[in-house]
């Protein structure tokens, strides 16, 4: 009986090793490092200056055929007990070489049915399914939501392409909940291999916003840019609330071709209804090249402006004119690829920061990046 035991046991264990090959084999590990220089002037302000890093790593095993999975890690500053900024993995290098904090980043599984093709259902703690043509327009290319969303594409030369998405934003023990409810869908045609055009839409369904305190991580009260009023009173303090609510309706379009190097121009507009005033926000720009191969480069431009009840600010890209809405200025950026994962980036804002009433907000960041 004894024996019988050992084998039963040896089988199982030899079983579990081959069932973990099975997806270990498929699994991808991939992180990236990046070293920023920032320099950061302000009317009346003191320029600022800081060195900062971001390293993410993370684990993306293939399940099974029809179920893949993701698990990241991100470092932040975490200027909240528990939290990560959900905007940004930056982090300053100050405080005599403290060690740094690690969060949790990405968590999913995306599950794609092979009787549906072209179909992929996400649960977790996502990349951002939606498309969005110019980098951080009108959600910050670091956001990661959390909840459920479905993608969905069909077609070769023209394609067509629909997103919908459910996600959480703040929970409440004891009032109703601030959720997104958001579709999208585009068409892109693709006459050749060196020729797109693709056009879309997307409604962010924002719930539960207007008269809710203003949803800030940092727990400091901060609208980013929105319309508020008078919230909820903690203790001595006042809170601010959202003034309105946000259901942005958003049109997009990109444009791109080759004249010896490859050239991509992009424009989206965005109106909140929902406001009666300072609803809207634009973005154009164009991008010249694409830094891939060793010795490659790519240069890019865009001017954005972003009215104060446009979008919701606490999502809004944090780093043109300083985060959240009520800005516009210009972003001018290049790259050039020194070696096979291994990149050097300029990007220079040169903002108004409030659209009204404007000071001038200028800032400068020079990276170095490695991916493995």
């Amino acid at each position: 009986m004894r024996r019988l035991a050992v084998l039963v046991m040896g089988l199982c264990l030899l079983g579990a090793r081959g069932a973990k090959a099975e997806w270990y084999d498929d699994m991808k590990v991939k992180g990236d490092l990046r070293y920023r220089f920032e320099q950061i002037k302000e009317e009346d302000k003191d320029s600022r200056q800081r060195d900062r890093i971001r390293a993410r790593f993370g684990v993306f095993p293939r399940v099974n055929s029809e179920v893949d999975a993701g698990i990241q890690l991100s470092t932040d500053e975490g200027k909240t007990p528990g939290l990560g900024d959900p905007i940004s993995g930056n982090t300053t290098l100050t405080d005599e070489g403290s060690k740094k904090g690690v969060f949790l980043d990405l968590a999913y599984v995306d599950w794609h049915p092979e009787t549906l093709k072209g179909l992929d259902l996400i649960a977790g703690k996502m990349k951002n399914p939606f498309i969005q043509v110019a980098d951080g327009f009108p959600v910050d290319g670091d956001f990661n939501p959390e909840g459920l969303a479905a993608k969905f594409h069909t077609g070769d030369e023209i394609e067509f392409l629909a997103n919908a998405a459910y996600q959480w934003l703040y929970e409440r023990a004891a009032d109703d909940d601030t959720k997104l409810y958001a579709g999208q869908i585009a068409v892109k045609y693709k006459p050749t291999d060196d020729m797109h055009l693709m056009v879309g839409s997307t409604l962010y369904g924002f719930q539960n916003v207007e008269g809710y305190d203003v949803l800030d991580y940092k727990a400091g009260n901060s609208g980013y840019g929105n319309s508020t009023v008078k919230g909820s009173v903690s203790g001595g303090t006042t809170n601010k609330a959202y003034a309105n609510e946000y259901m942005p309706i958003e049109g997009f379009v990109e444009f791109g071709f080759n004249v010896g190097l490859p050239v991509t121009l992009f424009a989206s507009y965005i109106n909140n209804g929902e406001a009666d005033e300072d609803n809207q926000g634009y973005i154009g720009g164009l991008k010249l090249g694409k830094a891939g191969d060793p010795k490659t480069f790519e240069l890019g431009y865009d001017y954005r402006e972003l009215e104060k009840d446009a979008f919701l600010g606490a999502l809004v890209d944090s780093d043109s004119w300083g985060g959240g809405t009520d800005g516009k200025g210009h972003r001018l950026s290049a790259k050039y690829q020194i070696l096979k994962n291994w990149q050097a980036g300029v990007t220079y804002f040169i903002n108004d920061k409030k659209i009204d009433d404007s000071t001038d907000y200028k800032r400068l960041q020079i990276d170095l990046v490695a991916k493995f």
